[in-house]
């Protein structure tokens, strides 16, 4: 019979955490696709100023918004896992998948970067975002049925709303697919719908944050 203690919970979060350093520091490198360019001597600052927008502008506004959903996901993977009593094979595998979509993040952060007028790119870099938020709904969800992996007395109110806050994020990705076919830039603007959901979210259950058990 296998041993499912072999793998510890704590080994489990120091390696999920190892691999969310690796996959945010890769980000940055990979982002540059082309070589820094260089400019004449002579130009103007106004201009030089210009150029640098058009150059810089797009790569931090991706950099940032998948360096913030990325720290988002590490934010929501913490609170969950720190509800988690124990662990068994299924989650190791869980995570392991979990793990594996935000090591991808990086290289289509990058091919976002340099493609972002281009539908297709946007529905995979969507795609991949969604499926990671998705991962991780799946492994709250199997972890506190039936309170397998969680304490016992675990209120339902915790268990729903986490539920409802690791749903929100590949909803909203889902949903931005949709508007790609309308208007690719319109779908890229969707995703900072995010924050303003998951504040709402939080406010709906702040009246049972002081219940037993309940939401820190």
């Amino acid at each position: 019979m296998v041993d499912t203690n072999q793998i510890k919970l704590s080994q489990i979060i120091a390696f999920s955490d190892a691999l969310f350093a690796f996959s945010i520091t890769f980000m940055a490198f990979a982002l540059p696709y082309s070589p820094l360019p260089t400019f004449p001597v002579n130009l103007v600052e106004s201009e030089l100023l210009r150029k640098l927008s058009q150059l810089l502008i797009p790569n931090l506004i991706h950099f940032v918004g998948s360096f913030m959903i990325v720290g988002m996901y590490w934010v929501n993977y913490h609170r969950i896992m720190k509800y988690f009593t124990h662990a068994n094979l299924t989650l190791v595998w869980l995570n392991l998948l979990f793990l594996l979509f935000i090591a991808l993040v990086a290289y289509f952060t990058a091919l976002l970067t340099a493609n972002s007028s281009h539908k297709i790119i946007v529905i995979i870099f969507a795609s991949i975002m969604a499926i990671t938020g998705l991962v991780l709904w799946v492994i709250w969800w199997y972890g506190t049925h039936n309170r397998k992996l969680v304490e016992k007395s675990m209120h339902h109110h915790l268990v729903r709303y986490v539920l409802l806050r690791t749903a929100a994020s590949p909803i909203i990705f889902l949903i931005s697919i949709g508007i790609s076919f309308i208007n690719v830039q319109a779908a890229q603007f969707f995703w900072v719908v995010i924050l303003p959901v998951n504040i709402i979210i939080y406010m709906a259950h702040i009246p049972h944050v002081h219940r037993p058990s309940s939401i820190s």
